[in-house]
């Protein structure tokens, strides 16, 4: 394991003890947490762990089952019944002596195309029949005879005792020893230096020295403000309980292809792995049109050596995060999985169960908690060998089941890399996994083309009209409540699903040739859009992201109850402390359009781009449009950015803005009212945490001087905006008459409000001219009509608002606030400012 990453101190792990023979043992916290989910399962044989093995040459099955007998001998988790005691609670008995005689399925006397189909069945029949957890040994044998010297040999181990490594630890050793007793070789393997029970009493051990609080405190930050759902478009509606029915698509990737990955791989300073699990990510970030990704990644979790040649359930799941970049090369892109999945693995002690709970995301009916999407590449123990003369090949199973909504597994053989796509059948048809599969090479095609292409550049090979036909239903959030006698164990989820909508929905531009903003229409004015907008969340953020805002005409939103749960369906969990905007009467996190004088245009900004924080999504409600005037104009700022003149574009780059604002009695609100306090030393906390300057004035007024960008990156885009509240606060843009008394009454450096360059330095009128002049070059005008909604970005967009005559109602709605700490850093020009001033102070 890495150890101090990030120069951060870790715990020391305890040591592994040996505690000899036992008669019963400790669950460990992986198996406790299975044994729970069997208990309220239904008999099936989704937690088996089947293994079929060819057999070339001559097979002694007394041998075979000798050489079995030995390794239940050796290893004491094969010889584990898990039952419960008298309190209802999960107990490991160990018996001494265990037997595991072999089935014999004898097909000599058909036909190779018979014994092709029997043996296809026993294989499936293999993988489907559920071992009880009462009886050891939780192993079963079959071997199937095709000919004098050739057999298929079946296994099956429950997950509670064995993962993918155990399965090869199984085999190699079978081999091992059928060899060894074949030679004439009757001694035993070495004994093991631990056993299952070890690892169990040493995860104990971690939570006494308090390594796993730690690491829970670990993945509790790497989570932070996930949803723990990962919406992909599918082909039908989520169950609401997942059947884990599934399927597999098997195929390679050309050798020429691997051999450049492999060079891309050592160029960029990465591992082959981090390169694979980042093509996957840039494809699930563009089928999902999530800006936030988690993507399971399977750990052995045998950290330590000794652990390494044991048979036990020890696999873990890490949920990896990917945040969408889009201006990042692939070079940066893979240094940054690379290093998500190092600190991760650093953490991999925490059981998976644990690291949902540390998360507290949201659950979600008929979805896997927390990581819906598995990525692994194995490195498993596999030796090729022969038992003696019996030359073994192991066969590749497909069980029929898919415990994530898909998985991709890679195997690397050689000079090729084999690939199996497992997916939920109950969710996924094969032809969109085929698209899958095409998309994610393709992806991995430009990036070992190109490693300095940037994310946004790279394509996929998938319409939308094809991802998003059948969309993907998003489970319902599930309240826990608890089983009677093992709710310690497990919480049940139970929440009702709503039937979903099924309709067309048509597209078009507002102003031809523009792609701001997009106008989306039902064909059937019957249309549930909240239904709609629920399935096809995915390809509303891609829209979004494509055209900055989205106009929705002509649905069924009569008031102001329906337009709320609209913006909670495009945006789950609405912002609701929004305290420059009156609440909305009637509704919860919804408010009144700015009180403003009607004969008077509310000028162009993005809302709160003064602030520390501002919201990415907001929506316009049309409750009542004005007979006259009244409209909202919307500007695409990537437009103005590009329409800037360079030299204006670099100085607004570089220096910044500085927004300052003095609260004075009777003028402007009380900064008590701002603030939301009566104590000066809080303020001066949040203006300290925000990067804001403060001085307090005479007659208990205060002035703040706050630093912001005038142009920003976004964060999902990737794009530049001109993203900014320059109209709203430079006094220039006040009517000649208002400025001169303000002026004459406070002076400029008292005004209430006023914004300079970011090093303190005035901006230009004519500057401020210029950029009116382009606003209104820029601007979108449309006529309100009852029921319209507009969705913008508001990182993306500007609005403002017409004068207007008559009664006039919208709604605003806005949610995915985002942190002005989370951009890029400021200027230097702009830093170095502040940082003078404050050492001036």
């Amino acid at each position: 394991m890495l150890a101090q990453r990030n120069g951060q101190a870790r715990a020391a792990l305890p040591s592994l003890q040996a505690y000899g023979p036992r008669t019963t043992a400790p669950l460990s916290l992986a198996q406790r947490r299975l044994w729970v989910v069997e208990q309220f399962a239904a008999p099936s044989g989704a937690y088996g762990m089947p293994l079929a093995l060819r057999l070339e040459g001559e097979l002694s099955v007394p041998l075979l089952e000798a050489s079995l007998a030995q390794l239940i001998k050796r290893h004491d988790v094969l010889r584990t019944a898990y039952v419960a005691d008298d309190d209802g609670d999960p107990l490991a008995v160990v018996s001494a002596d265990v037997s595991l005689p072999l089935a014999l399925l004898d097909l000599s006397a058909l036909s190779p195309g018979e014994q092709e189909a029997r043996v296809a069945e026993a294989i499936e029949h293999n993988a489907r029949q559920p071992i009880s957890l009462l009886q050891a040994p939780l192993l079963r044998g079959q071997v199937v005879r095709l000919g004098p010297q050739r057999h298929v040999l079946l296994f099956c181990m429950h997950h509670i005792i064995s993962d993918g490594w155990s399965m090869s630890v199984l085999s190699n050793e079978v081999v091992e020893v059928y060899a060894r007793l074949k030679a004439g070789i009757m001694q035993p393997l070495p004994a093991l230096p631990l056993q299952y029970s070890d690892y169990a009493q040493w995860q104990q051990a971690l939570e006494q020295a308090g390594v796993m609080r730690e690491q829970a405190t670990y993945w509790q930050r790497a989570l932070a403000g996930h949803d723990g759902l990962l919406q992909l478009p599918a082909d039908q509606l989520r169950k609401p309980q997942a059947s884990h029915a599934g399927r597999d698509l098997h195929f390679s990737l050309p050798a020429a292809l691997h051999e450049q990955l492999k060079g891309l791989s050592r160029t960029a300073g990465v591992t082959l792995y981090s390169t694979l699990l980042a093509a996957f990510q840039v494809m699930l970030h563009r089928l999902s049109g999530s800006h936030d990704v988690l993507v399971g990644a399977d750990v052995a979790g045998r950290s330590q050596p000794q652990l390494e040649g044991l048979i036990g359930f020890f696999i873990n799941v890490l949920p990896l995060r990917s945040r969408w970049q889009e201006q990042l090369s692939v070079r940066e892109y893979l240094a940054q999985v690379q290093d998500t999945a190092l600190s991760a693995f650093e953490y991999q002690e925490l059981p998976f169960d644990q690291i949902v709970e540390a998360a507290a995301t949201p659950r979600h009916k008929g979805a896997n908690p927390l990581v819906q999407v598995l990525f692994v590449m194995n490195n498993l123990p596999v030796r090729h060998a022969s038992m003696d003369a019996v030359r073994v090949e192991a066969l590749p199973m497909g069980g029929g089941y898919s415990k994530f909504d898909m998985a991709l597994f890679i195997d690397q053989e050689a000079d090729q890399l084999h690939g199996t796509w497992q997916y939920a059948s109950d969710l996924f048809q094969q032809e969109r996994i085929e698209l899958c599969v095409k998309g994610w090479m393709t992806i991995l095609e430009q990036m070992v083309s190109d490693p300095d292409k940037r994310l946004r550049e790279i394509n996929m090979p998938i319409t939308t009209a094809a991802i998003v036909a059948a969309p993907a239903t998003p489970a319902a959030p599930a309240a826990p409540n608890k089983a009677d006698k093992l709710g310690k164990f497990l919480k049940k989820s139970q929440s009702p699903t709503a039937r979903p909508a099924v309709a067309v929905m048509r597209e078009s531009l507002m102003v031809p040739g523009q792609a701001f903003p997009l106008l989306w229409e039902p064909t059937d004015p019957g249309l549930d859009l909240i239904q709609w907008i629920e399935h096809n969340r995915p390809l509303v953020e891609q829209k979004l992201g494509e055209h900055a805002g989205i106009l929705f005409r002509g649905f069924a939103l009569h008031d102001i109850h329906a337009f709320e749960a609209f913006a909670e369906a495009v945006q789950p969990g609405l912002y609701g402390q929004y305290g420059d905007l009156p609440k909305k009467e009637g509704g919860k996190n919804t408010y009144r359009s700015t009180p403003y004088p009607e004969k008077k245009m509310i000028l162009f900004h993005n809302e709160s781009a003064h602030q520390d924080r501002w919201p990415r999504k907001q929506l316009f409600f049309c409750e009542q449009p004005s007979p006259i005037g009244g409209a909202t104009p919307v500007v695409d700022c990537r437009l103005m950015y590009q329409k800037l003149p360079s030299e204006l574009r670099e100085r607004f780059e570089s220096k910044g803005l500085l927004y300052v604002r003095t609260f004075a009695d009777k003028l402007d609100v009380s900064w008590q009212h701002f603030f939301k306090t009566e104590q000066r030393a809080q303020v001066e906390a949040r203006c300290a945490a925000a990067g804001i300057q403060w001085t307090w004035l005479d007659n208990d007024e205060l002035q703040i001087r706050t630093p912001c960008p005038a142009i920003i990156t976004h964060p999902v885009t990737g794009q530049k905006s001109f993203f900014n509240q320059v109209q709203l606060h430079h006094i220039y843009c006040l009517d000649p008459d208002v400025r001169d008394d303000l002026l004459a009454l406070f002076g400029e450096q008292r005004m209430p409000r006023h914004v300079y360059y970011g090093d303190g330095s005035p901006i230009e009128d004519e500057v401020m001219q210029q950029i009116g002049d382009l606003y209104e070059e820029c601007a979108v005008r449309f006529d309100w009509r009852k029921g319209d909604v507009i969705l913008l970005d508001n990182m993306l967009a500007a609005h403002a608002r017409d004068p207007f005559e008559g009664p006039r109602k919208i709604v605003v709605a806005m949610g995915e606030m985002i942190e002005r700490s989370a951009l890029a850093a400021l200027p230097d020009t702009q830093q170095r400012t502040l940082e003078k001033d404050e050492a001036g102070a």
